[in-house]
């Protein structure tokens, strides 16, 4: 048998607690630094990935207002595409040659890009008022 000598101190019966406590130190000791550079490289990696999902909300609101925005210039875009449809029904109809409309058209073409989505509304319902007036009759 052989006899290899170590540092881990011999145990007898009466010093046996603190013979576990000094293992446990000296254990503690060889692998904490392993344990050390892991927690290290983990909250780098936390600290970074944390850092990603600023950014990424960042992003999104930025990307969120500019669809938002988007989605404004589109409905008032479609309303004056729908403005001048009905325009264009007017004019195929015949009712623009009355002088009063034919030049509250024509300030209307002028302004429709610069109206408020308010006054697109009230301009768009005036149209299908003066339609419905000309085919109901």
């Amino acid at each position: 048998m052989n006899i290899i000598e170590t540092r881990i101190p011999d145990v007898t019966k009466r010093n046996v607690s603190t013979n576990k406590r000094v293992i446990a130190d000296n254990i503690i000791q060889n692998v904490y630094p392993l344990f050390d550079e892991v927690y290290q490289a983990r909250m780098e990696q936390v600290v970074q990935l944390r850092n990603k999902i600023k950014t990424s909300k960042g992003n999104m609101r930025s990307e969120k207002e500019t669809m938002q925005q988007l989605m404004v210039s589109y409905k008032k875009e479609k309303k004056i595409t729908k403005i001048l449809e009905r325009i264009e029904k007017l004019v195929k109809s015949g009712l623009t040659y009355d002088s009063t409309l034919k030049h509250e058209t024509v300030i209307l073409l002028k302004i429709i890009d610069k109206l408020p989505e308010e006054k697109l509304n009230q301009q768009l319902s005036k149209t299908i008022q003066i339609l419905n007036k000309r085919f109901s009759q």
